[in-house]
């Protein structure tokens, strides 16, 4: 007996000797004195969080953490400021946006005539752009047929110019931008019906440039891409990224940027200057793209295959917009009368694409808009699903802006995450318009998707906004989620319907829990435990104590990329050696 408890002392001594060695282990970070919003399985939250090189090793109490202090551990005093995991925009153009970031910053609640001004403001103030880029014009602000290449041409003519419009399905071009892309009335539609040249009566294109096809080959005349502009805007993009605490991101599209963006991202990510994870698509809009889409997108995923870049989703564009007209419904506008807008890419390719795909375990993004897509989109997952019960595809529905009651419990049913930009949620009076009042109270039914088990997302579309460089920032989606209002304005219209509210967890959950999963990065990050990757943001105060139509207005203190600082806000005193 006595030889047993001298045994059982020496077992307990080398247990604290080890544990205290654990313990004693030197941390690059250590946070504390805070509330860690760790969002896992059971919710827990706790009040320390240690960092060892890139991962978490500690989540807990005070004292605990502290014991994993060392001569060289920072230790930042929490002050009871909130920790999250790092936010995840789960769609956003990032390359796309860097060939506009010096372009002018429009925004679709302009008239007309404050477009114009604001225009000539922009072409004043910078004599040496050539071509003028811009974004984020509302092409109904210059009636049905959208705006001509002579009003452009007013402001204007000694150079090339070409603006987007807040969709990024139009654009405005003048004339001499059109002249050097060789668009005249002989120039036939690149995809009659859905991609195409809106023309006047004497089939002259008038300038405004309706989907991608169309938009392409000015971008291409224009050279409005090339290396040395996107390695000179990067770096700006991504502090900005930083400073809003985002941590990783799914890229829903290179359209314009192509190769050169693959090929940027993947040298930053290898240089380990990449400040967020990328995980990115192949897009196709176009019917010819099709039959080769999944073989290039195996190509792509061997070329680039990085853990803060890789190249893994196929991104189909089934529609445009209800603004341009070509959001796919399944009954007529109300304005145009009898208006019908025709599918991007033909719904019978589609199912057999995604198909296809599912047997190939490729992860699906598709846009839709419209009904009529998202029926179409459910429609293929579903027969993905009979084809390939086993299938290890993720399938992504984004946008989601009308859907038919009927297509609400089948994202959950077939488990699809539903995805969508809640600063798109300020009262849509063109959807009203065009859609009419019945449609108009289907839009973005979140709250009602989520109640029959779905995940839903967000993201920022991103250079795609209505609100300008604050779309950027995940918690202005997150408030807007939550109130359907414009950001920090309690009486302004509600966006049908108010039932379809978020509440702040879920949509916090939207930009970190469920986002990771959409990007099948749930075993490495969007919560925070022992063993993920140390993907987390600081944020001045805390959320879920925040008034709703204050969210927007908190601020991220201090933002972490697998345990490197890659943002401060301020340097603070409570950093101690």
């Amino acid at each position: 007996m006595h030889i047993v408890r001298r045994w059982a002392f020496c077992f307990l001594a080398l247990a604290l000797f080890f544990a205290d060695s654990e313990a004693v282990a030197e941390a690059d970070w250590i946070l504390h004195n805070g509330q860690v919003y760790t969002l896992n399985a059971s919710a827990q939250v706790e009040s320390a969080l240690v960092i060892e090189g890139d991962v978490i090793a500690f989540v807990g109490d005070d004292q605990s953490a502290l014991r994993y202090r060392g001569s060289a551990t920072q230790v930042i005093d929490l002050k009871g400021r909130s920790v999250f995991p790092g936010f995840i925009d789960t769609h956003i153009h990032i390359m796309d946006t860097l060939p506009l970031v010096d372009g002018a910053m429009l925004s679709p609640s302009q008239s007309a005539e404050q477009l114009i001004e604001a225009l000539t403001q922009h072409v004043a103030d910078n004599p040496q752009q050539n071509p003028v880029l811009g974004s984020g014009f509302l092409a109904r602000a210059f009636g049905l047929d959208g705006p001509s290449a002579q009003e452009l041409d007013d402001i204007v003519s000694d150079r090339p110019a070409l603006i987007i419009d807040e969709g990024g399905h139009t654009a405005w071009a003048n004339s001499m931008a059109l002249n050097m892309a060789g668009i005249s009335a002989q120039s036939p539609d690149p995809v009659p019906g859905a991609h195409f040249f809106q023309r006047d009566d004497t089939g002259q294109p008038t300038g405004w440039l309706v989907e991608g096809a169309a938009i392409a080959p000015v971008m291409k005349a224009l050279n409005v891409v090339s290396m040395p502009a996107l390695r000179k805007a990067m770096p700006g993009l991504l502090r900005d990224m930083s400073a809003v605490g985002l941590t990783a991101a799914f890229d829903a599209g290179m359209i314009e940027t192509g190769s050169l963006g693959r090929q940027l991202a993947l040298e930053l990510a290898e240089q380990g200057a990449l400040p967020l994870r990328i995980v990115a698509s192949l897009y196709v809009n176009q019917p010819s793209e099709l039959g080769t889409a999944l073989a290039r997108l195996d190509q792509l995923d061997h070329a680039f295959e990085h853990p803060f870049f890789d190249v893994n989703t196929l991104k189909l564009s089934l529609d445009g917009t209800v603004e341009a007209k070509t959001a796919v419904t399944l009954a007529p506008y109300v304005k145009p009368e009898g208006h019908v807008a025709n599918p991007l890419l033909p719904d019978v390719d589609v199912i057999n694409t995604v198909i296809t795909a599912a047997g190939e375990h490729r992860h699906l993004h598709l846009h839709a808009i419209g009904d009529g897509a998202v029926n179409t989109a459910l429609n293929a997952v579903e027969a993905a699903r009979l084809a390939h019960p086993a299938t290890q595809s993720r399938f992504t529905i984004c946008h989601i802006e009308v859907v038919s009651p009927g297509d609400v419990p089948r994202f959950a049913a077939l488990d699809v995450v539903a995805q969508t930009t809640p600063t798109w949620f300020e009262y849509d009076d063109i959807a009203l318009e065009f859609l009419g009042p019945r449609r108009f109270e289907r839009l973005y039914p979140l709250a009602s998707i989520r109640r029959h088990g779905a995940r839903v997302t967000l993201g920022s579309d991103y250079p795609v906004t209505w609100i300008g460089v604050d779309a950027l920032n995940p918690l202005f989606n997150i408030e807007m989620a939550v109130t359907r209002q414009r950001a920090g304005d309690p009486d302004y219209p509600v966006q049908s319907r108010i039932s379809e509210r978020l509440s702040i967890d879920q949509a916090i959950r939207a930009h970190t829990v469920d986002a990771a999963w959409q990007l099948g990065l749930e075993d490495q990050v969007g919560t925070l435990e022992v063993g993920k990757f140390a993907d987390m943001v600081i944020l001045e105060r805390d959320p879920y104590l925040s008034p709703p139509h204050a969210l927007h207005d908190i601020r991220v203190d201090r933002t972490f990329s697998s345990g490197r600082q890659v943002f401060q806000r301020s340097r603070r005193p409570s950093l101690t050696p």
